[in-house]
């Protein structure tokens, strides 16, 4: 089912977007929406919550687009936009400033920190992902030097009954 909004206005920002836009690449989607037109899909929820386009949105915005297209879908289907008229050269600018401008773009690190306790995030993010992201330190788990301190069952296995890092070395007999 097809429907229009009256304006992009009536849409709203998500409160757990995890990425934020630097100057250099919310610029960069303004002139591109600017100089090429908007080519972009956003999805957005039934309560016009934006789930994935927020900066495409900011960037319309700050460019002065204003209408909005809404196609709603069950997620089965790839919804296309098909953008004509368009030379060779405006078709190279549009791709590479749809990707350049992701590259560009950064993590919030507290959003992100905040998600991972609250959602399970590990399909998109390893913990050393998060780490380096979000500026933790990595927990670095080192065997025992000394296995005459340790659990003689532990010691036999060489395994690490938190982690389950496994090492070799003498065993008690």
């Amino acid at each position: 089912m097809n429907h229009f909004v009256s304006s992009i206005s009536e849409l709203k920002s998500d409160h757990k977007n995890a990425r934020q836009r630097t100057d250099r690449s919310s610029n960069l989607i303004k002139e591109s929406l600017q100089r090429y037109g908007t080519a972009r899909s956003i999805v957005i929820d039934e309560d016009n919550r934006i789930l994935a386009g927020n900066g495409t949105i900011e960037g319309a915005k700050a460019a002065g687009i204003k209408n909005l297209r809404i196609i709603e879908t069950d997620g089965t289907e790839i919804i296309a936009v098909r953008r004509v008229g368009l030379s060779e050269d405006e078709k190279v600018g549009l791709a590479l400033a749809d990707n350049r401008t992701a590259d560009l773009s950064e993590w919030d690190q507290e959003m992100l920190h905040q998600l991972s306790q609250e959602h399970d995030i590990s399909d998109w993010f390893t913990s050393e992902d998060l780490n380096t992201i979000t500026g933790d330190p990595v927990l670095e788990l080192e065997p025992p030097q000394d296995f005459d301190e340790i659990d003689d069952d532990i010691a036999t296995e060489h395994r690490c009954p938190s982690c389950g890092y496994e090492w070799s070395g003498k065993s008690h007999a």
